[in-house]
């Protein structure tokens, strides 16, 4: 497994955001850009009401990389069952301040294409994850028909990755790091199944965003 890094990694990173105790990162819609990360990265579950936009604003919830969290965001699709959330910008004509810096936030951010993965079951690949110190890190990447398998993680998978996006080789996203296989003292270096993002995000999302 090579482990030189076949994309721009710093254009790569300045997608990924703080969210939380964990991360996300920044990708394009049609209608704004918008935040994936693991669902587990919110503070609470939304109320399921389609009306509940108060229940769905997270209030000083991202930030840049490495920052404290100080961006208002809203909630627009939660899977908990797969561990994925997309966040946007507060939906409500009072928090116009909030929304204004929430654009600032992902304006200033690369925003990661997306991608499928090979279709057949039990191949494997190379994907990278960003490490807790901020390096892209090889590790492999398969699925069974539904979430995907990191095996052999270079650097190690550590708490607070969570949120972050896993990479294809050409940097496209492809899946959203969610949980690790292990027990507390080891050293984690597989994990899942993490969320795919074009089998889990919701159709009405995935048209409205250009993928690979």
């Amino acid at each position: 497994m090579s482990t030189s890094v076949p994309f721009d990694e710093s254009e790569a990173k300045r997608a990924v955001v703080k969210v939380g105790e964990g991360r996300g990162f920044v990708v394009e819609s049609a209608r704004s850009r918008l935040v994936i990360t693991a669902a587990h990265c919110l503070p609470r579950l939304p109320v399921p009401h389609p009306h509940a936009n108060e229940e769905r604003t997270y209030w000083r919830l991202l930030g840049p990389l490495g920052r404290e969290p100080v961006v208002t965001s809203e909630c627009c699709f939660v899977d908990p069952v797969s561990d994925l959330a997309v966040l946007g910008p507060p939906n409500n004509q009072s928090l116009s301040s909030e929304a204004d810096a929430y654009d600032q936030l992902v304006e200033s951010s690369a925003a990661l294409p997306i991608a499928s993965v090979p279709a057949e079951f039990k191949v494997q690949f190379t994907g990278w994850l960003l490490s807790l110190p901020g390096a892209w890190c090889a590790c492999i990447v398969s699925h069974y028909g539904g979430g995907l398998w990191i095996t052999d993680a270079s650097e190690g998978i550590i708490g607070g990755m969570s949120g972050s996006p896993i990479l294809n080789g050409d940097g496209a996203a492809i899946g959203v790091m969610s949980c690790t296989s292990g027990t507390d003292g080891e050293v984690h270096v597989e994990g899942g199944p993490n969320p795919r993002l074009l089998f889990h995000l919701p159709i009405w999302l995935v048209d409205e965003m250009p993928f690979e």
